[in-house]
């Protein structure tokens, strides 16, 4: 009976990140190009294409993406999906966030330390905002949790069905999400190093081969794509978040995501705590611990020092330390955004902080532990409707507003078919989704360098990059870039549609 206590924090934290949606349907970039991906999947009997795609994509290529959401995905109707896409995300957020009450609840056996467990990672900013569009982010992060904990359950207490159920779950994370398969890498390494111990990583190595094995290859390709992915970045690293017309000079203005990647670099050990206060309380506990501080901690049914938890610490810690080690040092930009290591690690901070409350609740300390938790739940639920309201219900830039469908009608009208330039780039899969129309973008994230005549900046005059690839249109958001700085010469005739928010160019 208790496990459906389990599941009330899990419905207000879906109502939390969804409400958004009510006010901006279409809001992410990422969207398109997984609805894309899916009418390819449905199209091919559920089964991963394997042919080669085009479509309205002027770079064609094979698909490389891991299969898993683009799969589910496919069993829902085009249109219907449509509707209902902004909702799917935070679906596997509030799995995850069961999983943390089951977590906390076995090692805890206490209701309301899995309860509070639930509550504070429902009210962590960074879960909410990466659920606001449809990406697989958060289904990837599910599966990370449940391939690890597993298996550093096993590391300490070596019960077959820890490592079955983990190996299982490290099988299905190759095929959903890129980056936490790299995360699940580094951090299997660090274990394997600190402990002098190649468990951790073999069982990363022999995972690979089996999901080679099973894919018939399939994998291959997706490793291909990652790894050339990260080569282009490698190369182009400077560039990651410069702006593609004005390149590194510095943004005349930023919008809200360009204002939280440039703090997030200023001072990364403060900035990351920033985006996560409750990071707090277990890097507080690891601290005390690991050093002995004068500190005590009371005696309770709960333990803050067996090896597991120890595990989870340092769980925790290494993607904190990883992830200023990413932010600070620009040469490891191109293995990710430094904070998405930190979202690595959401669940097991949730569960410390829960257990680190009930420990001391009971000790001297106990009317400013309160105090504490109800501070940062306060500052973390303003933090999340604040950026909520700037950056998805007001946001323009990264969603498909009416302005946008009116330019949508209009490309739709044009004959013959129109090849597109679209700036910026992250627009280009919206028009593939939206037009009958060729947009100058790769299938495959593994071939980037495909495109790196206009992405991450443009490196050629504009004129010769239409002549290149045979473009006619181009599609310009007002507020990104003007006209001018294109350095094209543009008359007036070629202005072919104006509306709020964009400009439609021939060229």
């Amino acid at each position: 009976m208790h496990f459906l206590f389990g599941l009330i924090i899990p419905l207000f934290s879906y109502i939390l990140q969804t409400y958004p949606r009510l006010f901006n349907r279409y809001f992410g970039v990422d969207v398109w190009t997984r609805m894309i991906e899916a009418d390819y999947f449905r199209k091919n009997h559920h089964k991963v294409p394997t042919k080669r795609i085009s479509g309205g994509f002027i770079l064609d290529g094979y698909l490389d993406y891991p299969p898993a959401l683009p799969w589910l995905l496919s069993f829902i109707p085009r249109k219907e999906l449509l509707k209902i896409q902004g909702f799917i995300a935070p679906l596997f957020d509030i799995i995850q966030n069961c999983l943390v009450f089951l977590i906390t609840l076995q090692l805890t056996n206490s209701i309301w330390a899995a309860i509070l467990s639930q509550i504070i990672y429902a009210t962590i900013p960074l879960t909410v905002l990466e659920n606001s569009y449809l990406t697989p982010r958060s289904l990837g992060y599910l599966i990370f949790t449940l391939a690890f904990y597993p298996i550093l359950l096993y590391s300490l207490v070596p019960k077959p069905q820890y490592l079955i159920f983990g190996f299982f779950f490290l099988l299905i994370l190759f095929f959903t999400h890129k980056f936490a398969v790299q995360s699940f890498l580094f951090i299997s390494i660090f274990l394997s190093v600190i402990n002098l111990n190649p468990f951790y990583i073999s069982i990363f190595f022999i995972g690979m081969i089996t999901a080679t094995l099973i894919s018939k290859g399939y994998y291959l390709r997706i490793l291909h794509g990652h790894i050339a992915n990260i080569l282009f970045w490698i190369k182009n690293y400077k560039y990651r978040f410069s702006h593609q017309v004005r390149g590194l000079s510095p943004p005349k203005r930023k919008d809200l995501v360009g204002k939280i990647y440039s703090t997030m670099t200023t001072f990364p050990p403060l900035t990351l705590i920033g985006t996560n206060l409750w990071i707090i309380i277990p890097l507080f506990l690891f601290v005390i611990i690991r050093f002995s501080f004068p500190i005590q901690i009371p005696d309770t049914p709960y333990s803050l020092t067996d090896p597991l938890m120890l595990m989870v610490y340092i769980w925790i810690f290494f993607f904190y330390i990883f992830s200023i080690a990413v932010l600070s040092i620009k040469q490891l930009t191109p293995i990710g955004e430094g904070q998405r290591y930190m979202e690595m690690s959401l669940a097991p901070i949730a569960i410390i902080s829960a257990v680190a409350f009930f420990v001391f609740i009971n000790s001297p300390y106990k009317n400013a532990v309160i105090f504490l938790y109800i501070a940062i739940l306060i500052t973390n639920l303003s933090l999340i409707i604040f950026l909520q309201i700037k950056g998805i219900i007001e946001d323009k830039n990264r969603s498909m507003t009416k302005d946008m469908e009116e330019v949508f009608r209009f490309i739709n009208k044009l004959k013959p078919v129109p090849r597109i330039l679209c700036i910026p780039h992250q627009i280009t899969t919206m028009f593939i989704y939206n037009t009958h129309a060729k947009v100058l973008v790769e299938i495959q994230a593994g071939d980037l360098k495909r495109v790196d005549d206009v992405f991450p900046v443009i490196r050629k005059p504009i004129n010769k990059i239409a002549r290149k690839y045979n473009l006619n249109i181009l599609v310009l958001k007002k507020d990104y870039a003007k006209a001018s700085e294109l350095k094209l010469k543009l008359k007036r005739k070629n202005l072919i549609l104006e509306t709020e928010t964009t400009q439609v160019f021939k060229i």
